[in-house]
């Protein structure tokens, strides 16, 4: 063939590039190529654009759920309210950011998927708290706690109680569902907005589990299945016994479904005291270190610092000179009721005394004893203060004072409660309400100074104490025992001059000479700790040693002279190789405040 001719064969045989499958086939391909990295692209914007204002929203709403919390504790519930507010806006915009099909798409793309899964889960359970938790928890107020003509409104503390569960219920899921978030898949930022979440969910979880075994205990207390009777011992700081004082004022509190009223008041006068034998039986290490008396006189049954056994004791006395059952037993001191006076406001006597927050505690500790000779004349003051202070309690319009002023108290261990319930008692069990020492070092590592009078009068109304605690727990290795050592200061504020115009019932100089103050001091160590030494004044005393409640009690018999301060020093070793949680020095409360310093050096302040 001619070569024109096979040039003409080759052009029939050429189809137009545009028409053929060669040049459509890598260009389809490459243009879907295009179209798909544009789409992705426009899409990878959009979830990105929609993630950031996720992230915007969530940065400003999980500081605004720890404000609403503060507030809620703090029955701000306006400003509460307010807060919410704000907060669901924004937790509702981040859910509506993170919920579409296109982002959850993407969340099927490696790397970024778990991400993005991790930002649309803390969106969904930061709108749910928002909802089901926060906003509830806001709207509550202290005022269904407020009694009116001496009743506490049961029915609104059900539904309180109902809204609390419901919250708690919503933030044990989120936590859960937060718990569930792996972490280690999350780039920085993302794991540390988790983390975040976490912690706040963290601090929230244990404040509402209190509220709500505390909720739950109140319509038995308040006795809706059926009347309650609480005994009140009001300790008597000025003359002081181990958790505060000669209990010699007793109120019975009759509770019937919110309802509360004064069923029956008595004194030390109305037990048989001085009994040859004990009124219950005592525990032998009781015994041991406080003697047999904490049985056969009433004012002394306060003598231990465990509360639980004063209270068991004080139950038998009250069964044989009255009989009324008792379904708890309280403990408070003028002290606290100042402190509680401060959310009440002054009340009135019948003759005409007005007591008020700053002279309730001299008047019921010192300037009684200077207004009436007659132990009589004392008890129906003493009687008449219990029944305004009370009616004044049960009608404050104040709730959320109270509350705090109640929380002080107990912090001072100058509230405290012992039910005959088993389940109660359980609830508040390890807590400083329940009255009782730590039995083991895991939690804390408590010491204690408890004094306790001897010389038969209200001196201790004059008498200061400090304690200071040093230990080398957290810088020996694991082979050595820790030291304790505990530093009780005492100081006699009264002046040689003022000796001579005291009131006989304050100072009867029966058994020592007027104005000086003899004090037991019993100094505990830590659970499972040996006593080591003792000095008073720096030099070596004698001392009574036993093993009470486990630990290490030393007894100190202390004389104050008017005007003077003494030091006692005990000692204490551990157990090498123990774990010892932070150390906590407890202690008598005092008509004024105990300074309290705590020396350990290498201890963080969780130790």
């Amino acid at each position: 063939m001619s070569e024109p001719s096979r040039r003409s064969v080759r052009a029939q045989s050429r189809r137009p590039l545009l028409k053929s499958l060669r040049f459509w086939i890598p260009v389809g391909v490459l243009l879907a190529l295009l179209l798909v990295g544009v789409g992705a692209g426009i899409a990878g914007k959009r979830v990105l654009d929609e993630a950031y204002q996720a992230r915007d929203d969530l940065e400003q709403a999980i500081p605004l759920a720890k404000t609403a919390r503060d507030q809620i504790a703090a029955g701000d519930s306006v400003g509460a309210q307010q807060t919410v507010a704000r907060l669901s806006a924004l937790t509702a915009d981040a859910r509506a950011h993170t919920d579409g099909r296109l982002w959850r798409f993407a969340e099927s793309i490696p790397l970024a998927g778990p991400n993005l899964v991790a930002v649309r889960t803390v969106s969904a359970v930061v709108d749910d708290l928002a909802t089901n938790a926060v906003a509830p928890l806001s709207a509550l107020s202290l005022d269904s706690f407020s009694p009116s003509g001496g009743r506490i409104d049961t029915a609104a503390i059900a539904d309180v109680s109902t809204t609390v569960d419901r919250a708690a219920d919503a933030v044990d899921a989120a936590s859960a569902t937060i718990a569930g978030i792996d972490q280690s898949a999350l780039i920085d930022q993302v794991s540390a907005g988790v983390a975040q979440l976490d912690g706040v969910l963290s601090d929230i979880q244990p404040l509402l589990a209190t509220a709500r075994s505390t909720l739950s205990l109140l319509p038995g207390l308040l006795g809706v299945d059926s009347p309650r009777n609480y005994l009140v011992l009001v300790q008597n700081n000025a003359e002081s016994r181990g958790t505060g004082g000669n209990p010699a004022a007793l109120v019975m509190i009759h509770v019937d479904n919110g309802a509360l009223s004064i069923s029956q008041q008595a004194s030390s006068r109305d037990f048989v005291n001085g009994r040859p034998t004990p009124v219950t039986p005592l525990d032998p290490e009781t015994v041991a270190l406080y003697g047999d008396k904490v049985g056969r006189y009433m004012q002394d049954v306060t003598t231990t610092p465990q509360f639980t056994e004063s209270a068991r004791i004080m139950g038998a006395f009250w069964a044989e000179s009255f009989g009324t059952p008792i379904d708890g037993t309280l403990s408070i001191d003028p002290v606290a009721l100042s402190y509680l006076m401060a959310a009440t406001g002054p009340v009135t006597l019948p003759d005409g005394d007005v007591l008020t927050s700053d002279n309730v505690v001299a008047q019921l500790l010192n300037q009684v004893y200077f207004r009436f000779s007659d132990p009589e004349d004392q008890d129906a003051y003493f009687a008449a203060a219990a029944g305004a202070v009370f009616g004044a309690l049960t009608s404050t319009q104040n709730p959320r004072l109270l509350v705090d002023q109640v929380v002080r108290a107990v912090d001072e261990g100058r509230i405290l409660y012992v039910p005959t319930n088993e389940a109660e008692a359980q609830e508040i069990a390890g807590s400083r309400l329940a009255g009782t020492l730590p039995d083991d070092n895991a939690t804390a590592t408590m010491v204690g100074s408890y004094v306790n009078d001897v010389t038969e009068g209200k001196l201790d109304f004059y008498l200061d104490t400090s304690l200071s605690v040093a230990s080398d727990m957290c810088t020996v290795d694991a082979a050595t025992a820790p030291h304790f050592t505990v530093t009780t200061t005492l100081t006699s504020t009264l002046q040689p001059d003022d000796v001579g115009g005291l009131a006989h019932y304050i100072s009867p100089g029966r058994f020592f000479p007027k104005g000086d103050i003899s004090t037991d001091l019993v100094v505990y160590g830590p659970v499972g700790a040996s006593f080591a030494s003792a000095s008073l004044d720096g030099a070596a005393v004698g001392v009574t040693h036993v093993v009470h409640l486990g630990r290490p009690a030393v007894k100190i018999n202390v004389l104050s002279e008017p005007a003077t301060t003494h030091q006692v020093e005990v000692a204490f070793t551990g157990v090498a190789g123990a774990d010892y949680g932070p150390i906590e020095a407890w202690h008598t409360p005092m008509v004024r405040s105990t300074p309290v310093s705590i020396d350990a050096p290498g201890c963080s302040p969780e130790d």
